[in-house]
């Protein structure tokens, strides 16, 4: 009896608890430190703190099963940024890369789709000559087995920041600022000659990769007229190995956010038109399908600058922080794409991601 009740008791530990889909986000805005938050969409009472770091976080990104979060925090100590992961469900907190020890900052981190490993972009500080140049690191072993930190590219040569995972994880893509470029890295290639590929864009931006990693959406910069310069979207087929605007009209300021649907052929965008029959004040958000080459606009306020776009896993929900101009703090809001609903998640808070619901 005594045998059964323990196995009983830890069937109850190892079930993943019933959790909702939760919107993820650093609050508060105005004022440090920043910490983890999580929220259940449509319930403002659900709010609640996730990290307790007096040294504030930089960012995280919630792992793709929903059970933990990797963040980067700021070590008051060696006043470099540590890379940690939190289990959401035991609350414990386990250090997965000790970058004041080497004297580095790591950060933005960014989950391969079955849990197994974290792109993340490491940069040494030397006390004399300041920062170092920024590296793409991985982190494997993560969904069990042993942890192996290393880097992508053993050269001095080939930089690396903002990693962007496809959803099959068999493509990363990353801001490669020497050459000024995206640089994707195809981990499983037809031949060895496919496995890097290079896309010029000197907007400083990642970018988006299409569900399939097929497709990459990131921006350029763009002369309009003899003196302003404008943010012009472009899209690479990574198969073809072509580029194109992705609107060659030439009417508008694009934004550097982009988020795909699910589906693979819709995506969403910011613009801010310039052209005097449909100037808007801000970044507005549109709709953009990439087969019917259609644009829908989504939402289009001119009291509000709009950024940092993500789909709900499902595609039901368009997550998006905007910031009221005249107000002093950015707000997140949720938009359903079934019925335009638009309505405030929570206010004062940032950089909002998707905690999927566990599984």
């Amino acid at each position: 009896a005594v045998l059964i009740a323990a196995l009983a008791a830890s069937l109850v530990l190892l079930r993943v608890p019933d959790q909702p889909l939760r919107i993820a986000y650093l609050a508060p805005a105005d004022s440090g430190p920043q910490n983890i938050w999580a929220i259940i969409p449509g319930d403002p009472d659900s709010a609640s703190q996730l990290t307790f770091t007096e040294g504030g976080i930089f960012d995280y990104a919630p792992s793709p099963d929903g059970r933990k979060i990797a963040f980067a925090e700021r070590d008051f100590g060696t006043n470099r940024v540590n890379l940690k992961l939190l289990d959401l469900y035991s609350a414990t907190v386990t250090t997965l890369a000790d970058c004041g020890v080497v004297n580095a900052d790591c950060t933005t981190p960014a989950w391969r789709a079955d849990g197994s490993t974290l792109a993340y972009m490491r940069r040494s500080y030397d006390d004399l000559l300041g920062g170092g140049t920024p590296k793409i690191w991985m982190i494997d072993g993560l969904n069990g087995g042993q942890l192996r930190d290393y880097p992508l590219f053993n050269d001095n040569q080939t930089t690396g920041s903002q990693p962007v995972w496809s959803a099959d994880g068999r493509r990363l893509a990353f801001y490669e600022d020497s050459g000024r470029g995206v640089l994707v890295f195809d981990f499983n290639p037809p031949d060895e000659s496919q496995r890097i590929k290079f896309l010029p864009a000197d907007n400083g931006m990642t970018g988006a990769l299409s569900p399939s990693g097929e497709l990459l959406i990131t921006s350029t910069l763009a002369f309009a007229g003899e003196q302003s310069i404008r943010m012009q979207l472009v899209i690479a087929d990574l198969l073809a190995n072509t580029t194109r605007d992705l609107f060659p009209d030439g009417e508008s300021n694009d934004g550097v956010a982009a988020s795909w649907h699910p589906d693979g052929r819709r995506v969403a965008i910011l613009r801010q038109y310039t052209d005097e029959a449909r100037a808007t004040r801000g970044q507005q958000v549109y709709l953009y399908d990439i087969v019917d080459e259609t644009l829908s606009a989504l939402i289009v306020d001119d009291a509000f600058n709009n950024g940092s776009l993500s789909f709900s896993p499902d595609g039901g929900m368009l997550l998006v922080q905007r910031f009221e101009f005249g107000a002093f703090q950015p707000g997140l809001w949720t938009y359903e794409m079934a019925t335009g609903t638009l309505r405030e998640a929570v206010a004062n808070a940032y950089l909002p991601a998707w905690i999927p619901e566990p599984r």
